[in-house]
Parts: structure tokens; C-alpha cells; sequence
């Protein structure tokens, strides 16, 4: 493989490395944001992870009702950095893809393109519940 493709390879690679890790940051906000990360069912145990901690913990109704607003107050306010800081980490996204898309063949673009709506496809499709539960997150 020539330096150049070795480059490239290198390139495609930490851009989809980058991709997830803000795909995996922004699902992680929106579950904050809609308050499922702390209403996400256990699985195992078919109740909440704030029942389960609040059990584990021993946390009686009084701790429970002064924790609760603070996850509301938490989730409103990571919102409002989300909301604040987004067209800027959408601008570098988008900056990157442009800079990596600058150095593939036309044949490599196509083909990056297509996999990063695969990403993006498999992403929706984990939110709206439409994975088997077997696959695991990209």
C-alpha cells in the first residue's frame, strides 16, 4: 500500500472513530435530554436505573425527592449547552468530512459517503427500537 493510501486509510479510519464517538455523544444527550438515562428499564430486572440505585443505596422517599430535581435541573441544563454549542460541533463535523472527502478518490468519496449513511442509518434505527437485540452499538 503506498504512503498515500496508507494516509488516507489512516484518515477514513479516525474520521469514523471520530463519528462515533459524537454519534455515541449525542445519543448519550438526547437519552439525557428525554430523561432516559435515568428512567432506562434494567433489562434484567425490569426496573429503572434510578430504582435500582435508589434500592442499592438505600435512598429513602425524602433523598429520593430532593434527587429528583436535580436530575431534572441537570438534564435542562445539558440541554441548553447542547442547544448553545451545536452549530459549532456541527461546523467542525462537517469541516472534517469536506478536509478527508479532499483527499480520497472520487471512488473512495462515494464510498465514504455511503458508509457514513449506513452509520447514521443504524444510529436511527437504535433510537427508534428497531434493532435486534442482539446487534450491538457502532
Amino acid at each position: 500500500m503506498t504512503a498515500r493510501r496508507s494516509r488516507a486509510a489512516l484518515l477514513l479510519g479516525l474520521m469514523f472513530a471520530a463519528g462515533l464517538a459524537v454519534g455515541l455523544a449525542g445519543e448519550r444527550y438526547a437519552l439525557h435530554r428525554t430523561g432516559s438515562v435515568e428512567r432506562a428499564l434494567d433489562e434484567s430486572e425490569g426496573r429503572t436505573t434510578i430504582e435500582r440505585f435508589s434500592e442499592q443505596l438505600g435512598v429513602t422517599p425524602e433523598q429520593r425527592a430532593r434527587i429528583d430535581p436535580i436530575l431534572v435541573e441537570t438534564r435542562e441544563r445539558m440541554a441548553e449547552l447542547y442547544d448553545r454549542h451545536r452549530p459549532e460541533w456541527r461546523v467542525l463535523i462537517d469541516s472534517a468530512r469536506s478536509r478527508i472527502e479532499a483527499v480520497l478518490t472520487p471512488e473512495q468519496v462515494e464510498e465514504y459517503r455511503a458508509l457514513l449513511e449506513e452509520q447514521e442509518g443504524r444510529r436511527h434505527s437504535e433510537r427508534s427500537g428497531d434493532v435486534d437485540s442482539g446487534d450491538q452499538p457502532d
